[in-house]
């Protein structure tokens, strides 16, 4: 079964959740499917430059590093000055000491908002899902966003459109973007029923390696919810591997 094949199989398994989600007038089931036929063939072809863009942007400062250690004797530039340009190098490595799913998440959304063909991917808010979505689907039928009991889940919350933009939040038919090192195990403050997309890296002495890029239709019966360690700990939703096909499996034989 080719990928699309397996993520329209996984969003007929969430059709009972998507009719139930709300608003419960819009049909987010044939919404979904829709989005899978539009960005799954596109993701499968671009995967291989995002796994390219992740390593080179991330492995730049210790390439930078190792071409400097090279240039550096064939430089006619007074001795002040080539240890001022060390030393600028040497806290740029403290930056990459800290390399974060979130900047990772960034890189990978900036690439596919860039390489859009129709230029119809919109990013969202920081803090709110999906991280990408398609503006050209029409989100005007959904009620402006209002926050609700942090008891309550994204299906009782719903969709809605925020801001002055009127962007589309907590829709199935967008794109979650997720990160990993070694493996795949995210926590997320929701279940989110849609498309998540993880990239999956490692890192072996200060250089990254994008060892798959892989895709699923996830709803919330794939999350489990976390044990709390005490009543005041904010509640985690998490989700793994088992449910995501790879797109590049040429690469990662």
């Amino acid at each position: 079964m080719d990928v699309l094949s397996q993520i329209h199989s996984q969003i007929r398994s969430a059709q009972k959740e998507l009719r139930g989600y709300r608003p419960a007038s819009v049909q987010w089931n044939q919404r979904a499917q829709t989005t899978a036929d539009r960005l799954v063939p596109w993701l499968i072809g671009i995967a291989p430059g995002v796994k390219n863009r992740v390593q080179d942007v991330l492995n730049a400062p210790s390439l930078l590093r190792s071409m400097w250690a090279t240039m550096q004797r064939h430089v006619d530039l007074p001795k002040a000055e080539i240890e001022a340009f060390d030393r600028q190098l040497s806290l740029d490595d403290v930056l990459r000491e800290s390399v974060t799913g979130e900047v990772v998440s960034n890189i990978v959304t900036k690439y596919l908002l860039d390489h859009d063909p129709d230029s119809s991917l919109k990013s969202n808010g920081r803090s709110d899902y999906p991280d990408v979505y398609d503006s050209t689907l029409e989100y005007s039928m959904l009620p402006a966003f209002a926050r609700k009991k942090k008891s309550a889940t994204i299906s009782e919350f719903g969709a809605a459109t925020k801001g002055k933009a009127k962007r589309p939040v907590r829709v199935p038919d967008g794109l979650e973007i997720k990160t990993c090192r070694g493996r795949i195990a995210v926590n997320c403050h929701h279940p989110h029923a849609g498309l998540h997309l993880v990239l999956l890296f490692t890192e072996v002495k200060r250089l990254f390696t994008v060892k798959d890029v892989c895709l699923a239709f996830l709803c919330a019966t794939d999350y489990r919810e976390s044990e709390r360690n005490t009543t005041a700990t904010t509640v985690k939703y998490s989700f793994n591997g088992n449910r995501f096909v790879s797109l590049l499996t040429d690469e990662t034989e």
